[in-house]
């Protein structure tokens, strides 16, 4: 059974969860298994985050703009696979890899939230948030080293 944190102090609590990992350069806040590689993070966005002084909405905004910082560049990295596929058959075939995963990307990060107990909540807000940065950086890392193995 999972122990259900509400109030204060489980957004006290998940804002400190949040300011250790980022001091240490990674976002992580997913109740599943920890990916094989956190993303480094900002550090402007590390700044952010000690700045914020554990107020949520603060970190959130944090969250919002390192995530278009990395979703910068998993287009980058998209539009470099596209260009190193050969043929126009490889290339069609990232194309659909890559618009599968959009349309599936969240479904880990609603789990993520659902399986922290902390689902409709700031906590809860703070979990999605870090997961859709790692979600995104690890969908960038990918495109960088198997441009040619599109179907995943």
């Amino acid at each position: 059974m999972t122990k259900r944190c509400t109030g204060l102090g489980a957004i006290r609590r998940s804002a400190l969860a949040v300011m250790g990992l980022l001091a240490a350069g990674t976002v992580s806040l997913s109740a599943a298994e920890p990916a094989a590689t956190e993303p480094e993070t900002s550090p402007a966005f590390r700044q952010c985050i000690l700045n914020s002084g554990g107020v949520t909405a603060a970190m959130q905004d944090c969250m919002a703009d390192e995530y278009r910082r990395f979703d910068r560049a998993l287009g980058i990295a998209y539009r470099d696979a596209l260009r190193r596929a050969s043929g126009t058959g490889a290339r069609s075939q990232m194309r659909d890899a890559q618009r599968a995963w959009l349309k599936d990307r969240w479904t880990v990060c609603s789990k993520e939230v659902e399986q922290s107990g902390m689902a409709g909540g700031s906590g809860g807000a703070l979990i999605e948030d870090s997961c859709r940065i790692r979600v995104v950086s690890e969908r960038t890392l990918w495109l960088r080293r198997h441009p040619q193995n599109a179907n995943r």
